[in-house]
């Protein structure tokens, strides 16, 4: 399958009883404006041909892909996560071999020689301003890492918060919230 590393932001235990609680976010893009990235492992419950029924769309994807949470932002834009073979103006590379567009630009092409693999779906996204996820990061709200890609594609994502904290050395069951709890921005 694909190969190489990609940028994962791990939630750690001060975004306990969050939205963010036991996250794993799949970066897309770091900069000086900000930040935007996509949850990975909080499935919906739906699936992407049943939401197709629902739009009245004939096309279908012949995997049985979930529709995942992306993230508390703009929760009606829809989104694939899919192969390189497909490249817009407003196609973001995550990674060399896989990119993301949105779900309008690639559901005309379903069922078409023209359409790429698609590996993941999602609705909304996670959002940071200017350097307030540095500023998370130090504070020790987020972790940052490079992770394999297996993270995304070989662990299921009940199990992809656990791998991931297991990758960096550290043990799930004990890791220790030590944020500040009276730091406003945090809380």
């Amino acid at each position: 399958m694909i190969s190489g590393k990609a940028q994962f932001l791990i939630a750690m235990p001060a975004l306990e009883k969050s939205i963010f609680t036991d996250t794993v976010i799949i970066m897309a893009e770091m900069e000086d404006t900000g930040a935007l990235g996509f949850i990975i492992n909080i499935p919906t419950g739906t699936k992407v041909n049943d939401a197709l029924k629902l739009l009245q769309n004939d096309s279908s994807i012949d995997k049985d892909i979930q529709i995942l949470f992306g993230g508390p932002v703009q929760t009606d834009f829809f989104w694939f996560i899919h192969s390189n073979s497909y490249e817009s103006k407003s196609t973001i590379k995550i990674h060399p071999d896989i990119h993301l567009s949105s779900a309008l630009e690639i559901l005309p092409l379903l069922n078409t020689q023209e359409a790429p693999e698609i590996y993941f779906s999602g609705v909304g996204y996670s959002g940071w301003g200017v350097d307030q996820l540095n500023r998370e990061i130090e504070e020790g709200v987020w972790w940052m890492g490079e992770f394999e890609l297996s993270l995304l594609f070989d662990t299921p994502p009940d199990q992809q918060w656990n791998t991931a904290i297991k990758t960096l050395g550290a043990d799930p069951e004990h890791l220790i919230d030590l944020t500040d709890p009276l730091d406003p921005i945090v809380n």
